[in-house]
């Protein structure tokens, strides 16, 4: 009787230190999943940020805007202010006149962060447009005043909107994002 006794007590301990593996397995897998959905979530998040930068970054069809952007960069406002401006120089590549043109522009400052463009709720990103008028096959520049203490350089400058003299139109394909 002793003998099967002790062969019921350990069975019975057995059996318990196979829920207690069973139960730490269980925290484990759940632990685990946790992880996974944490994992998952911060990449979502990530996605949507990568998303939201492209938009503020979507070129597509540059190309077909007529414009081309021959430099851009930042300069000084005046020799007695450490305040800068961006300077646009584009050229009209179409045989249309262009009426108007909507631009953007992303900028860094001396550590590669990116610079006061102009825009305080997308950092180094900024905007400006011209309405002056552009003949066809000429080249011009504009000056915008965004006042930025710390802009380096324009990493890139792009129209985003072009308004021809006989009406038609070109505008980027990405979806409007305030900027």
């Amino acid at each position: 009787m002793r003998s099967s006794s002790i062969i019921i007590l350990g069975l019975i301990f057995v059996g318990c230190a196979g829920n207690e593996q069973s139960e730490a397995e269980k925290i484990l897998e759940e632990a685990y999943i946790q992880e996974k959905v944490d994992s998952t979530m911060m990449s979502l998040d990530e996605e949507m940020e990568l998303y939201k930068q492209s938009l503020l970054w979507d070129t597509v069809g540059i190309d077909q805007s007529g414009v081309e952007i021959v430099s851009a960069e930042f300069v000084k406002r005046s020799e007695y202010s450490n305040y800068k401006s961006v300077k646009i120089s584009y050229k009209n590549v179409t045989d249309k006149d262009i009426k108007a043109i909507r631009f953007k522009w992303y900028g860094l400052n001396a550590f590669d962060e990116p610079a006061d463009c102009g825009n305080s709720s997308n950092e180094g990103f900024g905007s400006g447009y011209m309405d002056d008028g552009l003949k066809a096959g000429k080249t011009t520049s504009g000056t915008w005043s965004i006042s930025s203490r710390d802009g380096d350089r324009i990493i890139k400058a792009w129209p985003y909107e072009v308004v021809f003299k006989d009406g038609t139109k070109w505008k980027s394909t990405y979806i409007e994002s305030e900027l």
